[in-house]
């Protein structure tokens, strides 16, 4: 098996200062050492720049993005660390959170397994690989040994597709890709639901995704973080700020889900990249009902056979597909 010629590790802050070290630490710490770090930060008011300009001043492998675009949110700013990746001939690419710690071997592994998928697909098919991960609270103590059992998820082998166009089950910082998907990922639109939901939705029509069961890094949680785990069931608590958020958000991230179709459907058009009939099809038909009426559109996803895993999820879906508009979700800040 070969080694990638360019492993770059990229890495977005924000206000991350308290953890930052953890995380850096446990990139230090791989099993492989030819990598490069690259980090930008998304306008933190903490201490994080002077954490990244120690660390990066004993370390020639970390380097830091300095430009004046100012805060991009985190899908902008995992954006643009791709965008300079692509740039500077990235051959294996994993992403970062600021708060985590890696196990030792997480990206041995990742890439072990990236290297049998291309030596059996090609290196020219958009390839990505992730992991599960490992639960744990701001101390490293564990929560639950799988994230995936914890969110009630499972990798989707057979029909990726069907659900990365109303779910995402790929977690970005368990992930590593390679260039060619890379290529085709980037630039990274700016109406995207989460950098990593738009890989994965990438990778499941034009590529391959592999799924390593185990956990390989340990994913913090505390009252900062960005997404987080959470049981599913869980979000049903009404007394819960995170619970609030997330119904009242539910519209304009379908509508966003929908509009990810659209741009990836163009995308494959435009450059010719190759990809099934059938998964440019559900692209193409399910971007179109955007501009449907409720009932339609909920009949129209109901023929695609588009699902979320879970009866809930499913039920979730459908009762969004009803109660939801386009001028509601336009209203909460979503527009095309």
């Amino acid at each position: 098996m070969f080694e990638p010629r360019k492993v770059f590790v990229l890495l977005a802050t924000y206000n991350g200062a308290e953890f930052l070290s953890d995380q850096i630490q446990s990139i230090q710490g791989q099993t492989i050492s030819n990598w490069t770090l690259l980090v930008r930060d998304d306008g933190s008011v903490d201490n994080t720049r002077d954490v990244l300009e120690k660390l990066a001043a004993k370390d020639n492998r970390i380097r830091w993005i300095h430009d004046t675009r100012g805060g991009l949110g985190a899908a902008g700013n995992f954006g643009e660390l791709m965008r300079v990746a692509l740039v500077e001939d990235a051959e294996a690419i994993f992403f970062s959170d600021q708060d985590d710690v890696w196990l030792s071997t997480k990206m041995r592994e990742q890439i072990d397994v990236l290297d049998k998928m291309e030596e059996l697909h090609g290196r020219d098919t958009p390839m990505l690989v992730y992991s599960d991960l490992e639960v744990v609270d701001r101390w490293l103590q564990p929560i639950h040994h799988s994230f995936m059992r914890y969110q009630d998820l499972t990798h989707e082998a057979q029909s990726p597709v069907q659900v990365l166009l109303t779910q995402n089950f790929v977690t970005g910082c368990a992930t590593v890709i390679n260039r060619s998907l890379l290529k085709l990922a980037v630039p990274l639109p700016a109406d995207v639901v989460m950098h990593d939901w738009w890989l994965a939705l990438c990778a499941a029509v034009c590529g391959q995704i592999g799924y390593l069961p185990n956990s390989t890094l340990r994913y913090r949680q505390h009252e900062s973080n960005q997404i987080g785990a959470q049981r599913f069931l869980a979000m049903m608590n009404p007394s819960s700020p995170r619970t609030r958020r997330w119904w009242k958000e539910g519209g304009r991230r379908l509508f966003k889900s929908i509009e990810q179709a659209r741009l990836l459907s163009e995308r494959i058009v435009s450059r010719e990249i190759p990809c099934s009939r059938e998964a440019l099809s559900l692209l193409k038909r399910f971007a179109a009902c955007a501009q449907e009426g409720r009932l339609r559109r909920l009949w129209t996803v109901s023929q695609l056979g588009l699902r979320r895993q879970g009866v809930l999820r499913q039920l979730l879906l459908y009762w969004r597909l009803l109660v939801s508009s386009r001028k509601a979700a336009t209203d909460q800040g979503w527009k095309h």
